[in-house]
């Protein structure tokens, strides 16, 4: 190599010296954003999240019993949308499971139906469980802001008096 070029002979840095990733930095960076983003985000973050559930009767849930919700935020308001997930077994009667939601802010109610499709087309639960028992979440189609501690009920508008072989309904918020 006698005319001026050198032959690659790959890192020759000291063998106890350490290698900076470039991505490290552009990692740490990332991750700080992340933290700040979850520290405003308030009402959905997942350790501000609320969550709230009720045991149905083993009778089953009347049509006319709606379940009361109170979520509470660590804001006074807080923008997102409601998921509501529901727990049954194999006595579910039906593959398609009809709700209602209510959110009253004063005198204005906000009123959503949910469709939530418990069984595929041949029959087949699609939720995730252990055994016989099956969960299954759905979110309420649009997002608005909710005060801190105002009401949100659930109720069931099937075609049926009593609805059998559900064994809890819960409701949580993300943005």
């Amino acid at each position: 190599m006698s005319d001026g070029i050198k032959q690659f002979r790959g890192d020759r840095r000291h063998p106890g010296s350490r290698q900076k990733n470039p991505l490290a930095g552009l990692l740490a960076v990332a991750a700080v954003f992340a933290a700040v983003l979850l520290s405003i985000a308030g009402c959905s973050s997942p350790g501000n999240s609320y969550a709230e559930y009720r045991n149905l009767p083993r009778e089953g849930w009347k049509y006319g019993d709606s379940l009361a919700f109170t979520p509470v935020h660590p804001d006074s308001l807080c923008r997102g949308r409601i998921v509501v997930g529901v727990r049954h077994d194999n006595d579910f009667p039906y593959s398609t499971l009809w709700l209602e939601t209510t959110v009253e802010e004063g005198d204005r109610r906000l009123t959503d139906t949910l469709e939530i499709h418990l069984a595929d087309r041949f029959g087949s639960w699609r939720g995730r469980g252990i055994g016989a028992s099956f969960q299954m979440t759905d979110t309420v189609g649009r997002s608005f802001v909710h005060r801190s501690g105002t009401k949100v009920m659930v109720r069931h508008i099937m075609r049926t008096d009593t609805l059998r072989g559900l064994s809890q309904v819960g409701i949580f918020f993300i943005e």
